[in-house]
């Protein structure tokens, strides 16, 4: 009788421990989340979240390195265009630019995109190359447009709930040793918004 009785006491003393744990790790989940609106996804309009970059930009970061928390593809697809072509050998590492594109990518959502994004990157033996040289580089007129093709794959039963389709484009200005040089830049995106948006994946092909 013991026994039925100390098993009979043990069951709700666990519910109140799983309880007591899994309130705990909401409180925490809430605490990390960004201090930023939040828009309903029932809302086109008011429903769009936007990150920007705070006053004091953290040591190593650019302030053109805002991953934004949005619902509009379109405005998700510019801003990694600007992250992937905004630098500067002088400020930051090779790791900390491939943070600030890695965490475009939700491994959830797609556990290689992270990996694809960071390949939009010069190479590390590039990036040495450009750190001799004190290069820098920042990107203007930051465009993004799908294209027929893009909005065919949108359409096929087979693509992603939710993928958008984007070529973006942008003109770059890069210093290497103090002599400025511009280039035309573009890629190919695919975005998923779910609502909030998210990388897929990238290529710097143009949609055939």
């Amino acid at each position: 009788m013991r026994r039925v009785m100390n098993s009979k006491l043990a069951v709700p003393l666990i519910i109140l421990v799983l309880l007591v744990v899994v309130i705990f790790a909401l409180v925490i989940r809430w605490d990390d989340t960004p201090d930023v609106a939040r828009g309903t996804p029932d809302r086109p309009g008011g429903g769009e979240v936007i990150g920007t970059s705070t006053p004091a930009t953290p040591e190593g970061q650019l302030a053109a390195w805002v991953r934004p928390v949005t619902t509009d593809p379109q405005r998700y697809a510019v801003a990694f265009g600007t992250t992937i072509w905004t630098y500067d050998s002088t400020v930051h590492t090779y790791a900390q630019w491939q943070d600030a594109v890695t965490i475009f990518a939700d491994p959830v959502d797609a556990p290689d995109a992270g990996r694809v994004a960071r390949s939009m990157l010069p190479y590390v033996s590039q990036w040495e190359e450009l750190k001799v040289h004190n290069a820098r580089a920042i990107v203007r007129d930051v465009t993004a447009a799908t294209t027929p093709e893009l909005q065919a794959l949108a359409r096929d039963p087979r693509a992603p709930l939710g993928w958008h389709g984007f070529v973006v484009r942008g003109t770059q200005d890069s210093v290497v040793d103090g002599e400025t040089t511009r280039m035309a830049r573009h890629l190919t995106i695919g975005v998923i918004c779910r609502p909030r948006c998210t990388f897929w994946s990238a290529s710097n092909e143009l949609p055939q």
